[in-house]
């Protein structure tokens, strides 16, 4: 199996993974899922403050704790979809469909929730979703292109 070929299998199965990860909490009916993110608020606060998190950005992280979820589930795919695209489609092309990628799990994970019990879509759940997604193909973007112009600087060197 070729570099590329295992990269691009690497890729796809920590997207599958991560998807999947979403997509069945959001099937998850609303009283579970506020369960769920009540456990982890208190979890989370214990956590940052034996570490001496300041106290106002952790009770920022804990009264928003599902927003954030979603935002760092989704970095954390715009990172897997920029990694996968960066080396498969140059420049503006492989950006484009690692943001359609997010976009498109954003909008079907409110889809989802369409059918599960005591939960409903929010269009400002897929907009926090995508500009999460968006950030974390940045970032790979952004890391990608810093490399090529070290690649290249020490190659005329």
């Amino acid at each position: 199996m070729t570099k590329k070929r295992l990269r691009i299998v690497i890729s796809l199965s920590l997207i599958v993974l991560t998807v999947g990860f979403i997509w069945i909490n959001s099937a998850i009916p609303g009283k579970d899922s506020g369960e769920l993110s009540g456990w982890f608020r208190d979890f989370l606060g214990k956590v940052l403050g034996a570490i001496g998190f300041p106290a106002d950005w952790t009770l920022f992280l804990t009264e928003h704790v599902r927003k954030v979820a979603h935002a760092v589930e989704y970095n954390v795919i715009g990172l897997e979809l920029g990694l996968l695209w960066v080396g498969l489609e140059n420049g503006v092309q492989g950006f484009w469909n690692s943001w359609s990628g997010v976009l498109a799990v954003a909008v079907f994970d409110e889809t989802i929730q369409l059918f599960a019990t005591d939960r409903g879509p929010q269009i400002q759940d897929v907009l926090l979703d995508t500009a999460a997604g968006t950030v974390g193909i940045l970032f790979v973007y952004i890391i990608w292109f810093i490399a090529k112009c070290i690649i290249k600087s020490r190659k005329k060197q």
